[in-house]
């Protein structure tokens, strides 16, 4: 009965400094002029497999209390803790648990960085290292612990730099008395912060520009290997909402035309780039079926010399299995791309299921029928927008296997080509391209890259990858 109690006041007090820390700010200590220590607790409400639990997080870390524009800023001696609630210790006994070890994953939002606006954020993954186990026992809550590895941000020119938390995912893995795995081996819960935690985790003053910027002009970002990441022209450029970040990714793959016989590949000849999509990544996020799936929301668009649509593209089909007709393809985006990604959170292998939905346009031009130029003119495209819906599947495992947003892979779909309209310049071939093209059944497979957010190259694949083409 003690323990009960220590563990449930435990808990509480975990909670309310949550509840300050969101109210009233973070309690900073300053150990140095240099830097400063910051220590700030936050309530989380996690989906566990049984339900939803609070769930008492502590980050500590030390950040420079200045620092100045171009220069490199990289928290040091971060620690998580997080405060697993009895009722969750009770979740991890229904499976035969009587250990569990942790990893944890905590996105911060960070403002004031290289190539991020005053008015918006970027978003950075925090990494636990592993940990052994630690011993659970019924009625007590248990407490885990990790050394985190934080990523540098590059402090922009003449702004105060703010890191926040955000969400936070934990990776369990309990085992059984005889150092077996549980069935589920994993589990993967999902937090987002309780209200009335504000995650602010510190606020560096910036000040004037490094002596290195100063000499290289414009501070810029850096991959993962070190090296100045050279980034796709309009690479990032999309409007961030909530907590999105500006990504971008290289788009390929191919269009069939079931009438015609073929497939068009949707980029141009090499040595030519594939068409650019821009992503405003993980704009916002909500649980469904009681807390057994994380819905992610994000919005994209398509970026080709600073217009929404893909690389104009030469294609040859056989009409009627025998006339070659080459055309130039060019697909236009009419409404923003609206992705959906709905993962499993609850069991490995965390399947997750995304849907991309938008309206293009499709133009024709520079039409060719057995070598002879048919004159359709500039104006030749489908009398009413295109319907699009392409759909991933993948695993949110470590590593992602199949499609996910971040890591890219194969996209699906059919659609249904309208009629023509605006074709022929002495004369009306809008028939002749409807008849040829516009019907239902055209398969479409698309192939995204890797992700890249320019304003923090160390946390995403920069520079992005190109990548095949899968039929």
């Amino acid at each position: 009965m003690g323990s009960r109690r220590r563990s449930a006041l435990s808990g509480a007090i975990v909670l309310v400094a949550g509840v300050l820390a969101g109210t009233a700010g973070i309690a900073l200590g300053v150990s140095a002029p240099a830097t400063t220590k910051v220590s700030a607790h936050f309530a989380y409400r996690c989906a566990f497999p049984a339900g939803e639990h609070v769930v008492g997080v502590e980050v500590a870390a030390t950040f420079p209390a200045t620092t100045v524009a171009g220069r490199p800023v990289k928290p040091s001696g971060v620690r998580i803790s997080a405060w697993l609630p009895e009722q969750a210790v009770a979740d991890l006994a229904h499976v035969g648990a009587t250990s569990v070890s942790a990893s944890a994953t905590l996105s911060t939002s960070e403002t004031g960085v290289s190539q991020a606006s005053a008015a918006h954020a970027v978003t950075a993954q925090w990494y636990t290292q592993a940990r052994p186990a630690v011993p659970l026992k019924q009625g007590v809550g248990v407490l885990l612990a990790w050394p985190v590895t934080a990523p540098a941000a590059i402090a922009a020119r003449d702004a105060a730099m703010t890191f926040t938390a955000a969400s936070l995912i934990l990776l369990l893995r309990p085992a059984k008395a005889d150092g077996k795995a549980t069935t589920p081996a994993t589990l993967r819960v999902a937090c987002a912060l309780a209200s009335g935690s504000n995650g602010r985790l510190a606020a560096i003053r910036v000040a004037g520009t490094s002596p290195s910027a100063r000499a290289s002009g414009a501070p810029e970002a850096r991959a993962r290997s070190g090296h100045r990441a050279k980034f796709p022209k309009g690479c990032g450029k999309i409007k961030v909402v909530g907590t999105g970040t500006a990504t971008c990714a290289y788009l390929t793959g191919f269009s069939d035309v079931a009438k015609l016989f073929g497939a068009a590949a949707l980029q141009p000849e090499r040595p030519a780039k594939p068409g650019l999509v821009n992503v405003d990544f993980a704009e916002r996020h909500k649980f469904a079926d009681h807390n057994r799936e994380l819905v992610v929301y994000s919005t994209a668009d398509l970026y080709y010399n600073g217009r929404r649509e893909l690389p104009p593209v030469t294609a040859t089909f056989l009409a009627f299995r025998f006339v070659p007709v080459t055309a130039t393809i060019l697909l236009t985006e009419l409404t923003p791309i609206r992705i959906v990604s709905a993962s499993g959170i609850t069991a490995p292998p965390y399947p997750i299921l995304v849907k991309a939905r938008s309206k293009i346009s499709i133009r024709i031009s520079s039409v060719k029928v057995n070598g002879v130029q048919l004159k359709v003119g500039g104006q030749c495209r489908t009398v009413k927008p295109v319907r699009l819906v392409l759909t991933g599947r993948g695993d949110n495992t470590f590593p992602p296997k199949g499609y996910t947003v971040s890591t890219g892979g194969p996209l699906t779909g059919t659609l249904t080509i309208p009629p023509f309209t605006g074709c022929g310049v002495t004369e009306n071939l809008d028939p002749l391209l409807t008849g040829s093209i516009s019907g239902p059944g055209n398969f479409v497979k698309l192939t995204q890259g890797k992700l890249c957010g320019p304003s923090a190259p160390a946390n995403w694949t920069c520079p992005p990858p190109v990548p095949p083409p899968q039929r």
